[in-house]
């Protein structure tokens, strides 16, 4: 598994009325939302960024009203997917198809999953001692090349590209350690990279996978506590895992699941986004984001 658009999935029961749909096209239906709209209306369709897609309203809206959206698009935010061409006639049709049945309840990801992604391609004890290199760390960029699922490191007095390197999916964010030494790189697989940056040509030397779609990741930053520890959360499911900082072994696990602030009520996807490091305190500070 390495996305949720590829975890394979059956077509909740059917109920009278609903629209005609093959195994095949619900999967394909399955990635594509995965791909194109989790991030906005959730991996539940339950509404985050964008509204709510769940069967209550879809099948009040109808095909018809959803086939338009999907095509044209609102002043709102929604995006014209017909009509700029990013998807074809068919995958509109195919996704109100889609919008009107009940949306697949991907898989947990607890620590059995969590361990088997685990890789320590380089151990600590066989790292430089030393930078093995001239780049200089203090002026360095680390770029997203979100669609080839790498990033590159651009010297930022120079411009010149120092080393491309393969993370995962989609790549999201990059952060540094408070050392400087380390790169940390999350994609939207959840895939986790730790890059060094003192060998001679920076390269991975752990990863693991914290879910099936994730966003942040942060390292220790308070005196004392450099390194020490990495925190990554995740869209799915709705945790954060605290790792160790020097391997990714991962320690700890928190569910953010509740209920909202506000109302009350039981929220089953409260994603985790951004992730900050105190400086002042041995803390993280964790964004979640429908609580």
């Amino acid at each position: 598994m390495t996305t949720l658009g590829e975890i394979k999935v059956e077509i909740p029961g059917r109920k009278e009325g609903d629209p005609v749909m093959t195994q095949e096209e619900y999967q394909t239906g399955t990635k594509i939302y995965f791909e194109r709209c989790a991030g906005c209306h959730g991996v539940l369709r339950k509404g985050a960024t964008g509204k709510p897609l769940t069967t209550d309203i879809t099948r009040g809206l109808g095909y018809d009203h959803l086939h338009s959206f999907i095509t044209y698009g609102s002043p709102a935010g929604m995006p014209n997917w017909g009509t700029s061409g990013e998807l074809t006639e068919d995958q509109v049709d195919l996704m109100a198809r889609y919008l009107l049945l009940t949306p697949p309840a991907p898989p947990e990801f607890g620590m059995p999953e969590m361990l088997a992604s685990w890789k320590v391609i380089v151990k600590p004890e066989d790292r430089p001692t030393q930078k093995m290199n001239d780049i200089d760390i203090d002026n360095l960029f680390s770029t997203t090349l979100r669609d080839a699922g790498q990033v590159a490191l651009i010297d930022g007095g120079t411009y010149e590209i120092k080393a491309v390197i393969d993370t995962g999916y989609a790549v999201h964010i990059s952060r540094i350690s408070a050392s400087g030494r380390y790169l940390f790189v999350i994609g939207r697989d959840a895939k986790i990279v730790m890059i060094d940056l003192w060998m001679e040509k920076p390269g991975p030397v752990a990863e693991i996978k914290i879910g099936a779609e994730a966003r942040s990741i942060e390292t220790s930053k308070f005196e004392g506590w450099e390194d020490k520890y990495a925190i990554a959360g995740a869209y799915w499911p709705p945790q954060y895992v605290i790792m160790d900082g020097d391997t990714l072994e991962p320690k700890k696990i928190v569910s953010t699941r509740g209920n909202i602030y506000d109302e009350q009520v039981y929220h089953p996807e409260p994603r985790v986004a951004a992730i900050l490091a105190s400086h002042y305190k041995p803390e993280f500070i964790v964004n979640v984001k429908e609580t």
